[in-house]
């Protein structure tokens, strides 16, 4: 099994929830649960919520895109999922400049979603 990316750009801030989730998903086991499967249980281990789980761009370089939100009581934080080609290889990641339209896509879901729930 193939863990998600665990070394960071040099000189770029990671934060706490990016690796709480870079944890909980090399804690599951991808193979076997399936991408499904290892985010819903990466989310529930940090008290998280899975908030969409897309197909990626045919041409692209991922098969699926997803989103979990965080929160720390106070504010939430999207950290997106991205299944490589392979099936196994994940990166996580809350930069903007990789995925700008899903940094907007997934805060405003959390807002609609969470705006449903109340």
């Amino acid at each position: 099994m193939t863990g998600p990316k665990m070394m960071p750009d040099a000189g770029k801030a990671v934060s706490l929830e990016v690796v709480e989730i870079e944890l909980a998903l090399g804690a599951q086991d991808i193979v076997a649960d399936g991408f499904e499967g290892a985010l819903q249980k990466a989310a529930d281990l940090v008290n998280g919520e899975v908030i969409f789980n897309i197909r990626g761009p045919e041409d692209g370089d991922q098969q699926r895109i997803a989103a979990i939100s965080v929160s720390d009581g106070m504010t939430n934080q999207v950290v997106f999922v991205l299944l490589g080609n392979d099936g196994t290889t994940l990166t996580v990641t809350s930069e903007q400049d990789e995925a700008t339209l899903l940094e907007k896509l997934g805060a405003d879901f959390v807002a609609v979603m969470k705006g449903l729930l109340v």
